[in-house]
């Protein structure tokens, strides 16, 4: 076997941004990425809006988005994919909120997938941030 000097893992780091407003759970799921099997690079913002300036102004290659905070979170899903045909960059919301129509909702927004807190895993997260990115970057070089 022939190597050519560069790391196993030289794949480019994946920057997530999560967007939050509870401190805790902001904490436990960055963390949780940024040790999981992928080593996410992880910014993070307590409320859509400061979550909106960073996708803004931050290189980001996919956006966790809780639903259940003071401002709305799913006004903030709207702004982060304007063309809901070719989102640019995947949106995964992770929420506590179970309502069924609600998760339908935000999908036809153009959420990649939608996760409930209390029965996702920080696997299930990250799988699902590496699928999403996956998914979205052909879509990108064309």
């Amino acid at each position: 076997m022939v190597s050519d000097g560069s790391p196993p893992e030289s794949s480019p780091l994946i920057t997530v941004l999560l967007i939050d407003d509870e401190e805790v759970h902001r904490k436990y799921w960055s963390d949780a990425l940024r040790n999981s099997a992928f080593h996410y690079s992880v910014l993070e913002a307590e409320t859509g809006e400061a979550g909106f300036h960073l996708y803004q102004h931050q290189p980001v290659d996919c956006v966790v988005l809780d639903l259940d905070m003071p401002e709305s979170g799913l006004f903030t899903l709207v702004r982060l994919i304007p063309d809901l045909e070719r989102p640019q960059i995947p949106v995964v919301v992770l929420t506590k909120l179970m309502q069924a129509t609600l998760l339908e909702l935000v999908k036809k927004y153009g959420a990649y997938a939608c996760l409930i807190k209390q029965f996702s895993s920080t696997e299930d997260l990250a799988n699902i941030i590496q699928q999403a990115v996956t998914s979205i970057k052909p879509a990108r070089d064309r």
